[in-house]
């Protein structure tokens, strides 16, 4: 059996076990199968996420003539984190179409969502699709990146497009 030399751990057991030395006799020792545990850190850390401050929506219609369109401007003072997205993509033309959400991470243009619609029997308008991320871990945008949509086909469709965040 090992014997228990440090006054300190000793002193330990009789506070955690509400021991009295006067009438409880004092463990000095530790059988061979029994093991001591030590509570390393027991303070409780509690993590709340960020509450979402931006919310933007825009959409992007063929007749605008435009090929890419702001969603949001991060500002140039404060860090932006992404926590959300989502693309709709209903093209009523005769071609394919697309669509595609860009950003700036790290001083790198990076496309962090593309869809694309094509034609492959005459519906009009044809089947949308959409797709819609929440994530777990917001992305870190670098600051003052306009955040777009962008269009790479003239075909007629309309795009809609959302990021979600906070600063």
């Amino acid at each position: 059996m090992a014997v228990i030399q440090n006054q300190k751990i000793i002193q330990k057991l009789i506070d955690e076990l509400e021991l009295y030395p006067a009438l409880d006799k004092i463990p000095t020792e530790l059988a061979d199968k029994i093991l001591p545990t030590f509570q390393v850190n027991t303070e409780e850390i509690t993590v709340s996420p960020e509450p979402t401050t931006i919310v933007r929506n825009v959409n992007l219609i063929d007749s605008d003539g435009l090929t890419t369109k702001t969603i949001y401007t991060t500002s140039s003072s404060e860090q932006f984190y992404l926590t959300g997205i989502a693309l709709d993509l209903i093209d009523w033309g005769t071609s394919t179409a697309d669509a595609s959400i860009s950003v700036i991470i790290g001083g790198v243009t990076q496309t962090l969502v593309k869809i694309d619609c094509a034609q492959t029997a005459t519906y009009n308008p044809k089947p949308g699709k959409s797709i819609t991320w929440s994530f777990q871990n917001p992305i870190k945008i670098d600051k003052g990146t306009i955040i777009a949509v962008n269009r790479d086909t003239a075909d007629t469709s309309l795009i809609q497009a959302s990021v979600i965040g906070y600063q």
